[in-house]
């Protein structure tokens, strides 16, 4: 189970737009801008794809196994996200598409010009802590929607499929607005897997990992960093696109499910994941992952 946004279907096509059972696309472009949605109604093994530009691909019904250049296979699923440069080679299982339940998928691509545009701009005014520069790793590019995302991509899709005579203006504000969320999740993905630059932040990461049964207050992570409210606030706003208590209660959560899965015992699993009411812990988890602590474990 996981605990992210899916993101809407599209249309699928109709008449003379469905010309093959396997990848059909269907391609919406704007000036440096294309949505192209693909679809298979059967299933297919190995099925080649390769984009001239970056692109990001996001699975919105169905099932994919990909298998890209120089990696493991993984399977790709709704809620999931990729982000590839220019020109890497994919191949693509469909093991459960049928005509009627065909995958769906959305490829992205965006112009080089266009998200350098995007880089070099907060780059300039809103430069990242530790002399690090905003960029797109490559090899972050796995990534699961968040709520912030989800509803991005929802809205940029709807824009670009629209009618509307203004449509290239406001898929441009909004596909700004999509690279910095983009931004903060490869940021906050980089802090889970250890490759953070940002010593603040891994040094923060360690003392609430450590302290996850205390008591953890801004004035605490305040002390900790050595940086007043403001700037605590304003690096974890700008970095990773949540505030140091949202993030410490992702944080526990995290661990909250580690717990579940070793106990099965929810009580247990919310005092030693820092919490200290029952109630607000099953209200919360629910809130956040979209299943009670119960069902999370009845799931695995």
């Amino acid at each position: 189970m996981r605990d992210r946004t899916l993101i809407h279907t599209l249309p699928f096509s109709q008449g003379r737009e469905l010309s093959t059972l396997v990848e059909n696309r269907r391609a919406f472009t704007l000036d440096s801008l294309e949505l192209n949605i693909y679809e298979t109604y059967r299933v297919s093994e190995y099925v080649p794809l390769r984009f001239d530009d970056l692109v990001m691909i996001n699975m919105i019904q169905g099932k994919k196994i990909m298998h890209l250049d120089h990696m493991k296979a993984f399977d790709y699923l709704p809620g999931q996200m990729i982000v590839l440069p220019a020109m890497v080679g994919m191949h693509i299982d469909f093991p459960e598409a049928t005509l009627e339940q065909p995958t769906q998928c959305s490829a992205l691509t965006i112009r080089k010009e266009k998200i350098e545009a995007v880089l070099d701009y907060l780059n300039e005014f809103y430069p990242k802590e530790q002399l690090d520069r905003w960029h797109i790793d490559p090899e972050l590019f796995h990534l699961y929607n968040s709520n912030e995302l989800a509803e991005l991509v929802n809205k940029l899709f709807q824009i670009i499929i629209s009618e509307n005579p203004l449509k290239d203006v406001l898929a441009d504000l909004t596909f700004k607005e999509l690279t910095i969320r983009l931004l903060q999740s490869q940021s906050l993905m980089a802090l889970k897997v250890g490759k953070s630059p940002n010593k603040v932040l891994v040094h923060l990461q360690e003392f609430i990992r450590r302290n996850i049964t205390e008591k953890i207050s801004i004035d605490l992570l305040e002390k900790a960093a050595h940086m007043s409210k403001a700037s605590l606030t304003r690096m974890f706003n700008r970095e990773l696109g949540l505030s140091p208590m949202e993030y410490v209660i992702q944080q526990r959560i995290g661990k909250a499910k580690q717990l579940l899965l070793l106990t099965r015992n929810v009580k247990e699993s919310c005092f030693g994941a820092g919490f200290n009411d029952v109630n607000y812990f099953v209200r919360l988890f629910k809130n956040r992952v979209g299943i009670t602590p119960g069902a999370f474990v009845l799931a695995q």
